[in-house]
């Protein structure tokens, strides 16, 4: 009893004031007027208003963009599997949120034609975040993707390298064994001698003159002898240090250009995160 009084009260306040509700008629009228004459004055004709910080789009620009199959049919859950197919889906998706904004802008104008502005405005914004959504899951696909590759690519440089390295480390206690070997084997060549020289002065005791110099002459030839036969010996190592001087020359290049290669690589993948709004991967 006491709602249906109250309600009755309230229609008759309500309408108790005919040139109020003439007044907020006309207000009403004016206002979607003068919407709809902002919206037709703001239409855009060959070209759509970009939004902050994109170039203008031509409609038809605009017409061949969203032509095209959705983004997630373009590259399914899966679909991105190089390096290739990753940089082409963050660029295509780049694309695709340059359209999206274009036509959020265009519905927007479109919105203050119509009565219901508000519950078209919310429809366009949710029509948006929609789209955002299903190319965002396309961008942190192809950027996984981009970043486990980068990560495969350093651990198999690693590993290259730790086998070079242990190659060279095997290389190096062959190389020193054999030198222990031969220093080895030229101390015995020492004792030899000095033993050799050591017999000759025993024997020589009590001998000519003459016959030393001869005998010191003979050792002398013998000496020069040996000589020229360990020269190609000589000869072959110093040609084997500067062939492992090269080769270290040769690494150290390789590690810079590497490195430098790879810091390509993250700043080219910051630029790309940074236009297309991906916040930066953790390293």
């Amino acid at each position: 009893m006491n709602h249906t009084k109250m309600g009755k009260n309230y229609m008759q306040g309500f309408f108790a004031d005919a040139n109020g509700v003439s007044r907020f008629l006309c207000g009403l009228a004016l206002m979607l007027g003068a919407g709809w004459s902002s919206a037709q004055t703001a239409a855009p004709t060959d070209r759509q208003a970009p939004a902050a910080g994109q170039a203008p789009m031509s409609r038809s620009a605009l017409e061949a963009l969203e032509a095209r199959a959705p983004i997630a049919e373009r590259y399914p859950a899966g679909s991105i599997k190089s390096r290739e197919v990753a940089e082409k889906a963050l660029a295509e998706a780049a694309q695709d949120r340059d359209a999206l904004g274009v036509r959020y802008i265009v519905d927007q104008r479109a919105c203050y034609q119509k009565f219901l502005v508000t519950s078209c405005l919310e429809d366009a914004k949710e029509r948006k975040r929609m789209a955002e959504s299903r190319i965002k899951q396309v961008e942190i696909e192809a950027n996984t993707y981009q970043r486990q590759a980068n990560v495969d690519e350093r651990d198999e440089a690693l590993a290259e390298q730790r086998k070079k390295d242990q190659e060279d480390s095997a290389r190096r206690l062959q190389e020193q064994k054999q030198k222990e070997a031969d220093s080895a084997r030229k101390v015995q060549d020492s004792d030899a001698k000095r033993q050799q020289v050591q017999q000759r002065i025993d024997q020589s005791q009590g001998q000519p003159a003459d016959y030393r110099i001869r005998e010191h002459e003979a050792r002398m030839r013998q000496q020069q002898a040996e000589e020229a036969a360990r020269a190609p010996e000589r000869a072959a190592n110093a040609a084997a240090r500067e062939q492992r001087i090269k080769e270290a020359e040769a690494h150290r290049l390789e590690v810079e250009r590497k490195k430098a290669e790879n810091e390509r690589e993250r700043a080219e993948r910051k630029k790309r995160e940074a236009q297309s709004g991906t916040p930066p991967a953790a390293k």
